[in-house]
């Protein structure tokens, strides 16, 4: 699919985690708004949006909040993802932390196959979600018990 990344706004990013995530969008050891993060969205050749990556820098380091390719399969997530980490290197970033859940087994192979390492299994880190987003379901992806937080690690 053919396309663009251009800089998404705090209102689109705001818009897509209500939809998508529920605010605030909770990483293992913080809470994320908006306004914390910086973001791209990827759009067609027709301008609709079809997908955000977020972040945050801090010093030498970063984390991407989300990665949300509104369809699989279209190559969207790799260019978000690229994107997003030509920006932290821009900023100055040397590494990039990501953090999913143990029953996202898909989102966990594909930042393994560009280049991310597994560096730790937080667990039962979603109790913590939960205290703060009680409706988290127990049960996630694939009837997977939705328990664990991988921390996922990349040198830029």
């Amino acid at each position: 699919m053919e396309g663009r990344l251009e800089a998404a706004d705090a209102a689109f990013i705001d818009e897509q985690w209500r939809r998508l995530w529920g605010l605030p969008v909770v990483s293992l050891d913080r809470e994320y708004r908006p306004t914390d993060v910086e973001g791209l969205v990827y759009r067609d050749d027709g301008g609709v949006p079809q997908g955000l990556v977020t972040w945050r820098v801090d010093g030498d380091g970063g984390e991407i909040v989300t990665v949300d390719a509104f369809e699989q399969g279209r190559h969207v997530g790799g260019r978000l993802l690229n994107g997003a980490e030509e920006e932290l290197r821009r900023r100055g970033a040397r590494r990039v932390t990501i953090m999913t859940t143990n029953d996202n087994l898909r989102a966990i192979a594909f930042y393994v196959r560009h280049g991310y390492r597994i560096v730790a299994v937080h667990l039962d880190a979603m109790e913590r979600v939960r205290q703060l987003k009680p409706a988290v379901p127990e049960t996630g992806q694939d009837g997977l018990p939705l328990r664990d937080v991988i921390e996922l690690v990349k040198e830029l």
